[in-house]
């Protein structure tokens, strides 16, 4: 028995030594995390490079590997390890080294006493002081070069979840903010273009930004810019014939192994909805005309701005304000209404004194048969918010817009308040380009003008489309003169309210509507010059050699991962 005892004994003893020793780390064998965030600054340097820094914020999930090495990729080879060095939550990282095992190139960057553990989160810092070779030269204007960039993403093996990410492009000193033009955000980005501003330093920024980005998804972004700002000799060049060659058909074959390893009908509906996507975001890029130097912020609020002028730096569309032209100028009786399907309008003769520019622009483009000049239209657009971004120099849009916004708001106001249907009417007709500057214009004015008879304004007759109705109230105080032609009525009527806010309406909806004959056209071409769009350019990420290969965070040199684009 006393063998029995002695095993007894042995056993109750061993575990006794597992309870008491030291407790062991035990380590999963995959990875898996969530990046909660992703931030980017990209610095263009006078010598063609970039300076990069990154903040990455990790969740290492419950039970998953710990995160002690980030593979991070960078646009090519032209960097040197010593000039990159960060930390984990403010503790320094260990080492970065050569043993990137992603894609294309990279460095290894050891977290150390920083790794993330299991349950745990950690921003990971990182800062690249220098990559060279990044500004090629644009392959669509000889005076213009670009930079493109991807940050880093990681494979959807071991990464779930969305992304918080964000890009800044700090354009190189010297360019004015008039001068970039920002490349199209990436395909399903939730906005089509970039903010801009100016940094602390004074340069141009774009920024991007996506609160549910994709963390195992290539972006591209990019900017073009002046090559005089860059050093001539540090400007690439785009790639030759037999380069473009080559890299489609490596396009090609990878296309074909996707398709052969991912069969199904969603590869070809990818395709689809993007091109569909993309002729959206054609259409919608046409109808933003405000050049980037006036989304630069200052400080403090432009006030004075006319409700035309307030109309553009609302970006309100171009056929509404020419509408709101139009209507400007038939309260000054400056020029009466012929026709309405199509448009025809002629002058009067004297013209009033107090014309604004825009408003002797709207009268030039009116032909000798009283349609209206396209071209004309155009270069009065141009020329119009030319001017409106010059009165904004050095003042805050944002604020800008807030407050004109709650003119519109107040004019309204003012009228819907009013006690009596003179007084309604005299304010409408006060307030009438503000109120038409409302998203809801047609509903507030049928809403406002339901019941009660309506004063007509004095210059309801120089709007012939109308008609001016007979044996009808007319208006108290002066008439405006008659126009060589045009015979004015003794009096002037008071409709019915339901009536008068009916045929407003019809005329506010129907003028815009014919102004121009397409008004997608009409504001692409106006944009072209105030807001060019985005220049194909030849840049680092696409020919020079990766603009950033697959990040996978691993703990071993030896571990296997399948990065989308390599990685650890």
């Amino acid at each position: 028995m006393r063998w029995k005892q002695f095993l007894v004994l042995s056993v109750l003893l061993a575990g006794l030594l597992v309870l008491l020793r030291p407790p062991i780390a035990i380590y999963a064998d995959d990875y898996s995390f969530s990046l909660d965030q992703e931030y980017v600054e990209v610095w263009i340097n006078q010598d063609g490079s970039v300076s990069l820094e990154y903040w990455l914020t990790f969740t290492c999930d419950q039970g998953a590997h710990a995160i002690d090495v980030v593979d991070l990729g960078l646009p090519n080879s032209y960097f040197v390890l010593s000039d990159i060095h960060g930390d984990v939550n403010g503790i320094p990282i260990d080492r970065v080294d050569s043993d990137y095992q992603g894609e294309g190139t990279g460095a290894a960057v050891w977290l150390g006493s920083g790794t993330i553990y299991p349950g745990h989160s950690g921003t990971v810092h990182v800062v690249v002081n220098r990559v060279e070779r990044m500004v090629y030269e644009d392959s669509d204007d000889p005076e213009y070069a670009s930079t493109e960039f991807s940050p880093v993403w990681f494979g959807s093996a071991y990464v779930h979840g969305t992304t918080e990410m964000t890009v800044r492009f700090h354009l190189p000193p010297g360019v004015q903010p008039e001068e970039p033009r920002w490349h199209s955000s990436p395909s399903g980005w939730p906005y089509d273009r970039p903010s801009a501003s100016l940094d602390d330093q004074g340069r141009v920024m774009y920024a991007w930004w996506n609160q549910a980005a994709e963390p195992d998804r290539t972006y591209v972004f990019g900017a073009s810019f002046p090559r005089r700002v860059v050093d001539a000799s540090a400007i690439q060049q785009p790639p030759s014939f037999i380069d473009k060659f080559f890299a489609a058909i490596a396009s090609f074959f990878s296309l074909v192994v996707s398709v052969l390893c991912n069969p199904g009908f969603y590869v070809v509906a990818f395709f689809i909805v993007a091109a569909i996507v993309g002729k959206v975001n054609q259409r919608r890029r046409k109808m933003q005309y405000l050049p980037p130097r006036l989304k630069v912020e200052g400080v403090g609020i432009k006030r004075g701005l006319t409700a035309v002028e307030a109309a553009i730096l609302l970006e309100t569309p171009l056929n509404k304000v020419l509408t709101m032209i139009l209507f400007g100028l038939l309260k000054k009786g400056a020029v009466t209404v012929l026709d309405d399907d199509p448009l025809r309008a002629k002058p009067n003769d004297p013209l009033p004194e107090d014309l604004r520019p825009y408003e002797k622009d709207f009268i030039a483009a009116l032909t000798k048969k009283g349609t209206l000049s396209e071209k004309r239209l155009r270069s009065a657009m141009v020329a119009l918010i030319k001017a409106v971004n010059e009165k904004m120099k050095g003042f805050s849009r944002k604020e800008t817009v807030a407050y004109y916004k709650d003119i519109v708001r107040r004019a309204w106001q003012q009228v819907e308040s009013s006690e009596t249907p003179e007084v309604r009417s005299k304010r409408f007709d006060e307030a009438l380009e503000w109120t038409m500057l409302d998203d809801d214009f047609e509903e507030r004015t049928q809403r406002t003008f339901r019941t009660g008879p309506v004063f007509v304004p004095m210059w309801w007759g120089y709007y012939r489309p109308w008609g001016v109705a007979t044996g009808s109230t007319g208006t108290a105080g002066p008439r405006p003169a008659a126009a060589p032609g045009i015979s004015m009525p003794t009096q002037l009527p008071a409709l019915p309210g339901a009536d008068f806010a009916a045929r407003i309406v019809r005329g506010v909806e129907g003028t815009a509507g014919r102004i121009v004959r397409s008004v997608s056209d009409f504001s692409g071409g106006v944009a072209q010059v105030t807001n060019p769009p985005p220049k194909p350019s030849s840049s680092g990420r696409s020919y020079g050699g990766g603009g950033s290969s697959c990040a996978c965070a691993c703990a071993c040199a030896g571990c296997a991962c399948a990065c989308a684009g390599g990685g650890r």
